[in-house]
């Protein structure tokens, strides 16, 4: 028996499209979105998705597409282990582009005669030291931040600030863990770092979270140093012991921003009104968290700075020695706006008595201070200070700290970061190839399920 067939309808009208596809693989998908991973390494995975749903009519889970720009990374710019291994040539080219920087990378050996391993590293481009040390407040800000790599450790890193108010990075290192031995190395760099340059400085601020080891790694390379506290840092220590609500944050920013001991001792009472143990708590705090306790006077990573320090750079550039900053300008004006609302007596040699409502402030145009603190802290004039200056028909830009001005401006910017080539471009320095740290065992119990995609 034979068949034949007259007619055949090859159309699906009724049957729906399958959109799951469970052998999709990462490979796959690499491969399809490298194009838009490359245009743009930060594009989010609900894009690829979205991407791979228009595309391709697929639906694939959400989690698989973490893997792909992992992949896809490692395609692009290489392992990792790759970026390791390039390091000492990385910091001899440094110092080859950037005269006067400060490059070290730190390895040990393991034994036998395998490559050395990755330890730690420290870096300062040379127009960022001299721009911290020539046009910057002697105040440096260190902080630590865990990388989420795949071989993960800690960025550690020194901070100052400009006369605009801005960041200006002075310099950054990788460890393997926040310890006190690893503070120690980050600071003993920073110490040789400003030697090198002839600064012989011990009494620096610095201003950090409550870290481990730091304020041990502190004294040790910086006898004379002083210890400022993160107020932000601070509160959430105290936000997490129970010390909440809206009353308890009003009064303790009122005493973190107190300019002097009265409005402080004032906050005090009444966290201690609201809570004694607070108040307990906040007196352990050796480090100085108030701005009546400071003293007057101070008041990938290489392309970002690079980045800005050029900006600011050109910025520098168009700027009189005696113009403000922007941030000076700004807060200057608002505090002549301020003053219109007080009236000034004279003293006599000099001083002058301020009052402002109902309280009254005495005014040292001489010393350049006031009573409520805010001139000494600030460099800038404040309220009261302004009202004499003005009836006293004096120029408010006389009585700013020069921080703020265009000299110390041009100074901090008068050298720019320059370029490096390519890694393929870099010449053999006869280095050793570094591997990169151990990986570490997280705690707790390995997961016994495999994580389906």
């Amino acid at each position: 028996m034979s068949w034949a067939i007259k007619s055949l309808t090859g159309e699906h009208k009724q049957c729906g499209r399958l959109e799951v596809n469970p052998i999709v693989t990462t490979k796959w998908l690499v491969k399809k979105l490298l194009p838009e991973i490359e245009a743009n390494l930060d594009v989010p995975v609900e894009t690829l998705q979205n991407v791979t749903q228009k595309m391709f009519r697929l639906q694939v889970n959400k989690r698989l597409f973490y893997k792909v720009k992992a992949v896809a990374k490692e395609i692009i710019h290489g392992s990792f282990s790759e970026s390791y291994a390039l390091l000492p040539r990385y910091a001899e080219m440094i110092k080859e582009t950037n005269p006067g920087s400060y490059a070290l990378i730190t390895w040990h050996n393991d034994g036998g005669n395998v490559d050395p391993r990755f330890k730690a590293c420290f870096f300062s481009f040379g127009a960022q030291v001299r721009g911290f040390l020539k046009g910057c407040r002697p105040i440096i800000g260190i902080d630590g931040a865990h990388l989420s790599g795949y071989f993960k450790g800690i960025l550690l890193s020194a901070l100052g600030i400009d006369g605009n108010n801005e960041i200006f990075l002075l310099a950054y290192g990788v460890v393997d863990t926040e310890s006190q031995e690893s503070w120690t190395y980050f600071m003993r760099n920073l110490r040789a770092l400003f030697q090198r340059e002839g600064c012989n400085k011990d009494d620096w601020t610095f201003i950090s979270d409550r870290m481990r080891g730091v304020d041990l790694a502190v004294h040790e390379n910086f006898p004379k140093a002083t210890r400022r506290c993160c107020s932000q840092h601070l509160y959430m220590n105290c936000k997490n012991s129970g010390w909440s609500g809206d009353l308890f944050h009003k009064l303790f920013w009122i005493a973190a921003n107190a300019y002097n001991p009265y409005v402080y001792n004032k906050a005090m009472e009444k966290i201690t009104d609201f809570d004694p143990r607070a108040t307990r708590y906040l007196d352990t705090c050796t480090e100085q968290w108030s701005r009546h306790q400071f003293e007057p006077e101070v008041c990938s990573i290489r392309e970002w700075s690079m980045q800005r320090i050029g900006v600011r750079f050109d910025k520098a550039a168009d700027m009189e020695p005696q113009d403000l900053t922007k941030h000076a300008k700004v807060e200057l004006e608002l505090r002549t706006a301020e003053s219109r609302f007080c009236y000034s007596t004279p003293c006599g040699g000099g001083e002058y008595e301020v009052r402002e409502g109902h309280v009254k402030f005495p005014v040292k145009i001489d010393s350049r201070t006031c009573g409520c603190g805010v001139w000494q802290v600030s460099g800038i004039p404040c309220k009261h200070g302004l009202r004499v200056i003005y009836n006293q028909r004096l120029d408010p830009l006389d009585f700013v700290s020069h921080f703020f001005k265009g000299v110390a401006y041009k100074l901090a910017y008068a050298e720019h970061m320059h370029p490096m080539p390519d890694p393929t471009q870099w010449p053999e320095f006869n280095l050793p190839t570094i591997n990169p740290p151990g990986i570490k065992r997280t705690a707790g119990r390995p997961p016994k399920q495999r994580k389906r995609v």
